[in-house]
């Protein structure tokens, strides 16, 4: 654990000093600009929802979910380098994970991140199982030489109890 005092000498990032929020419709250009600083190059739809993490006035953290051809599509994962590996990114999938509440959803992961994303309910899956969209997408992503793989969470009913006599 880091010291307030050696923040600043060690780059060191307090997770619980870090903020997780869904961005506003009108911080697109910010969503836009983080994802460049972090080397996204994929087109980010204003409709989007996207989740930042901020640590004091540094945006750290990105990820979003598109809704494409009708299926909710979790892309863009991308933590600062110097914020890695301090479970920020999984404090990020339980805040989507939270929003979806029974939804399904899909990811288009590099293999090695099967565990990452099975945190909440992804599994992997084939081609065969997905929406063609998302195969060709893999596909595309594979002849040019991307290690890449499906991945879905599926659809779950939220069960609500009531309660008798309160």
């Amino acid at each position: 654990m880091c010291s307030p005092a050696a923040t600043w000498i060690t780059n060191c990032l307090p997770v619980s000093d870090t903020e997780i929020r869904i961005a506003r419709p009108d911080e697109h250009n910010r969503v836009l600009s983080v994802y460049a600083a972090l080397g996204y190059r994929r087109t980010v739809d204003p409709a989007d929802t996207v989740w930042l993490a901020e640590n004091a006035d540094e945006t750290v953290g990105i990820v979003r979910v598109a809704a494409e051809q009708g299926t909710l599509v979790l892309r863009g994962m991308r933590i600062a380098e110097h914020a890695r590996r301090r479970r920020l990114g999984t404090r990020m999938l339980e805040a989507i994970a939270e929003w979806l509440q029974g939804r399904e959803c899909y990811c288009v992961p590099y293999p090695h991140l099967v565990g990452f994303y099975g945190q909440i309910g992804f599994a992997e899956i084939g081609s065969g199982a997905a929406p063609a969209f998302l195969a060709e997408r893999v596909a595309e992503y594979r002849r040019g030489g991307q290690e890449a793989i499906l991945m879905r969470r599926p659809a779950s009913r939220v069960r609500v109890r009531e309660r008798i006599g309160e």
